[in-house]
């Protein structure tokens, strides 16, 4: 049985990258595109709030906040 690796709150760029199982110009990207949350200015450079990157990944997924839940026809 493995054991799920430790990820900090605040995250570095290569981390939060990581996080979501994606490269950094891919997570750059996605960054840019708005669907994951920007950087939060931090002593030691900028850091990615591992909370808020649940959040969108969660919506990304159709979890809680799924917009196609009030739109006929797109109810997922």
């Amino acid at each position: 049985m493995s054991v799920a690796p430790y990820w900090p709150r605040m995250l570095k760029r290569a981390n939060a990258a990581k996080y979501c199982e994606l490269t950094p110009q891919q997570f750059d990207a996605e960054v840019f595109a708005g669907r994951l949350p920007g950087s939060v200015a931090m002593s030691g450079g900028p850091r990615w709030d591992r909370a808020a990157l649940d959040v969108s990944l969660d919506e990304m997924s159709g979890g809680v906040n799924d917009w196609r839940k009030d739109q006929p026809g797109l109810a997922a």
